[in-house]
């Protein structure tokens, strides 16, 4: 393909809910913290974060505190209910509201609602299918919805992201993270994916296959590295921060702010 990068693309003409996926360790959970505080600084207001990765890193990155996951509460009630008996798939489900009222974690400006990993087996439904379902039922509320999704394509496969109307492939230097990209690519409509390169000189744009356009380069960054590895917010980078801006400049190219 001929790399390009995208001048003007007003693709958000309804309430924006955005997936932000790629293989593990491409910084995705990064550009999704700084991307979250670009949005909320352009009053797109109120964001509902979304960190759907069990593994989680989005909570402190956006300088989050512990808070109570979704599986977190979902096994609680689990082993609650199973003192006074047996427990269905059933009960369960009609929990949702107990479950995202307990994880749910709002602010004046955005709320947070972290998937967490369960510890239950068996016929229980999974963390996937909880966040799904959890999401149905938020999603109105808010004015913008941003989901840090996990690694790979699992949640993609399972249509955790059915509701999703764009998502934001990051890519790393690594051809695996383009076969990531490729495989993403014949799952959905390739015209709701964006891709935004991190940590990428332009020379190595010209190994991304397929007809997608590049949103633009988020550059290595020192001070970025420095938050990120002592585990500082980095909605407290400085606004002048280099790859602060470069994500603030992708969020203007592709019509999300």
């Amino acid at each position: 393909m001929t790399t390009s990068v995208i001048e003007h693309d007003k693709f958000i003409t309804h309430k924006p809910i955005i997936s932000v996926c790629g293989k593990g360790g491409v910084g995705k959970t990064v550009f999704s913290a700084l991307l979250g505080r670009v949005i909320v600084e352009n009053g797109l207001k109120p964001l509902l974060l979304v960190d759907a990765d069990p593994v989680g890193g989005l909570v402190s990155a956006i300088g989050e505190k512990a808070v109570k996951t979704l599986s977190g509460v979902r096994d609680m009630f689990i082993e609650e209910t199973r003192k006074g008996g047996r427990v269905s798939s059933r009960q369960i489900a009609d929990q949702l509201d107990y479950f995202i009222l307990n994880a749910l974690v709002e602010h004046h400006d955005y709320s947070f609602l972290a998937m967490g990993h369960t510890n239950e087996k068996g016929c229980f439904c999974s963390a996937n299918k909880l966040l799904r379902s959890a999401m149905d039922e938020i999603i109105s509320a808010f004015a913008f919805v941003l989901i840090d999704a996990e690694a790979g394509i699992e949640q993609i496969n399972r249509d955790v992201t059915c509701n999703v109307n764009r998502i934001i492939v990051v890519l790393d230097a690594s051809q695996r993270s383009v076969d990531t990209l490729n495989a993403i690519s014949n799952m959905v409509d390739s015209s709701i994916i964006t891709v935004v390169a991190n940590r990428v000189l332009p020379d190595k744009l010209l190994n991304i296959t397929k007809n997608i356009e590049i949103a633009g380069v988020i550059p290595e960054n020192e001070t970025l590295k420095q938050f990120d590895r002592d585990g500082w917010s980095l909605w407290k980078l400085p606004s002048d921060n280099e790859a602060l801006m470069a994500v603030r400049k992708i969020a203007e190219i592709t019509g999300l702010i």
